[in-house]
């Protein structure tokens, strides 16, 4: 299972079970997490007190990654955010997927129909990553950009890759969510269970706002694999434009569909 690292004492439990375990670099890891989380400015001070490292060992940390470009600093506010060298290192993940051009035309004209946006992503630990994106001409409040982050536990991509894990594998997930998001599992375990369950019926996943910002969501986790993750299909809709029956009835029916055509065009039978 991957992990985000939130705190020293997390680096050290690791270092105990697997002795060789590199905690320098963890630790150098764990402060680029710390954007994920939050994209915000952060002073050596800040990072220190989040991850409960000594303000030595920051400094040292963001010294390196500032001069291999994967943090930049404003002197005027003294401050480390992230760099370019940490966009750059996603690009050949990005680059190595053929299918995002092929599906493109596909999914753009579907995000037009629904007036939402249609994306492609991939699980990462308690999260998925999106690594395609394609929205409504128009606009909408629902699109998520390449590289952004949704919980598994509130996002309809999240619901369906942990549909199609095992029980064994479902379990372990939902008790990582447990132990390190427990607001967020109370939160969204209704809606897990009910998506766990339509999807068994239906062939989709589903988030019937638990998100956020009113949007409404389906999803499919395909048969399509990027190395040994498979890549996930997401529509997601302003509920201010369609609601739940619908989303149901007709969008996440045409998504699977959607879904299906893609894996014939790649010859996965």
């Amino acid at each position: 299972m991957i992990r985000q690292l939130r705190h020293q004492s997390d680096v050290s439990a690791l270092r105990i079970g697997d002795p060789n375990f590199a905690g320098t670099l963890a630790k150098g890891l764990m402060i680029l997490q710390t954007f994920l989380r939050d994209p915000r400015p952060y002073a050596n001070s800040e990072l220190a007190t989040l991850l409960g490292l000594p303000r030595s060992t920051v400094s040292r940390l963001c010294g390196t990654l500032l001069e291999m470009g994967y943090l930049d600093r404003d002197e005027r506010i003294d401050r480390y955010f992230i760099g370019p060298a940490a966009v750059a290192l996603g690009y050949p993940y990005i680059v190595s997927i053929p299918l995002r051009a092929q599906a493109r035309p596909l999914m753009q004209s579907f995000a037009d129909q629904v007036r939402g946006a249609a994306s492609i992503g991939v699980a990462m630990g308690l999260d998925v990553v999106y690594v395609e994106t394609c929205a409504y001409k128009r606009g909408t409040l629902a699109r998520p950009d390449v590289g952004a982050l949704r919980s598994v536990a509130s996002s309809a991509m999240g619901r369906a890759w942990l549909h199609s894990l095992d029980e064994k594998e479902r379990s372990a997930v939902l008790r990582q969510l447990n132990a390190e998001r427990p607001e967020e599992l109370a939160r969204c375990a209704a809606g897990i269970k009910d998506s766990l369950q339509l999807q068994s019926r239906h062939g989709f996943a589903i988030n019937r706002g638990d998100a956020g910002m009113g949007v409404l969501g389906v999803a499919v986790a395909s048969r399509l694999r990027q190395g040994t993750r498979a890549l996930l299909f997401n529509c997601a809709v302003p509920g201010t434009q369609i609601d739940a029956k619908t989303l149901e009835s007709d969008v996440g029916p045409r998504l699977v569909e959607l879904v299906r055509l893609c894996e014939r065009n790649a010859g996965v039978a």
